[in-house]
């Protein structure tokens, strides 16, 4: 007989028959968190932050439930991976502790019948609620993961992940992919490591870049070499000799132009004027 449902008590716990010095099976782990979850809103102060707490969310770290559960680290994290890819739970992750919310929790905790009409009309409520939260996490999750697949240098997803969060409270997405495109074709010619790092770019908010305005750095590779391994360069203005280091070469020279490798012919230092003033306010 699988219809109608049964009360069972918070209590169960601490009787004699549930043996809490063996592991837990996994409906045991499942009944456990829906136990554990909070049944009304309340607050809690841990580590010098107060943490609100709703109904049918479970603040806990892994180690804690791999303790209570007799479970490994490892098995508890990939319970919990388990009951998310089965949209039974949704689980926020802060400093090493864990925010489970079970989904429909309205279904496991009520103190009246299954048929009373305002039970059900608040599932209804909750479950779209969920259902709407869901529709948004997917579409932010679809656009994150078009900018992380588009974006040349992949270093720090995390870290992007919450940046690019809060970009688009600043800029809408596509504002946002087309300005990339944009930088993309800047970057042709610009080797990897002298593209920003996806978060950097968000965080400095570079979509409102003039994108054409944009040069594209690579890091020469003509430049000889002394035995030290300094660099032997030439100031495109002057042409004086000097010996930069990999750090040094990326900036300015003694002229406030560019460093090139052979020693240029200088014969009209006007004319040089006008070309490196002309390609600034270009």
């Amino acid at each position: 007989m699988n219809k109608g449902w049964i009360k069972k008590h918070r209590k169960i716990r601490d009787h004699w028959l549930f043996e809490p010095n063996r592991p837990r099976t996994r409906l045991e782990a499942w009944e456990d968190l829906i136990m554990d979850a909070a049944f009304e809103d309340r607050e809690l102060f841990v580590n010098d932050k107060n943490i609100s707490i709703k109904i049918g969310q479970v603040y806990s770290s892994i180690r804690f439930l791999g303790n209570r559960w007799k479970w490994s680290v490892g098995k508890v994290q990939r319970f919990l991976k388990a009951l998310q890819g089965c949209d039974m739970i949704h689980v926020q992750t802060d400093t090493g502790m864990n925010l489970v919310t079970i989904c429909n929790y309205d279904t496991y905790q009520s103190t009246d019948t299954p048929n009373d009409t305002a039970t059900i009309q608040q599932r209804y409520s909750n479950r779209h609620k969920v259902k709407e939260l869901k529709e948004l996490k997917n579409i932010y999750s679809d656009h994150f993961n078009e900018f992380w697949l588009k974006y040349p240098r992949k270093i720090g997803k995390s870290s992007c992940s919450k940046k690019y969060k809060i970009a688009l409270k600043k800029a809408d997405h596509q504002d946002i992919m087309d300005s990339l495109d944009n930088h993309i074709q800047s970057w042709k010619q610009t080797d990897l490591e002298y593209i920003p790092y996806p978060a950097t770019w968000l965080n400095q908010e570079r979509w409102n870049d003039v994108v054409s305005e944009i040069k594209a750095k690579s890091k020469p590779k003509s430049f000889n070499k002394t035995k030290t391994g300094l660099y032997i360069a030439y100031c495109l203005k002057c042409g004086n000799k000097a010996y930069p280091n990999d750090f040094q070469l990326k900036t300015n020279s003694c002229c406030g132009t560019d460093w090139v490798a052979e020693k240029p012919d200088i014969k009209n230092d006007s004319k040089i004027d006008k070309q490196i003033i002309g390609r600034i306010m270009a």
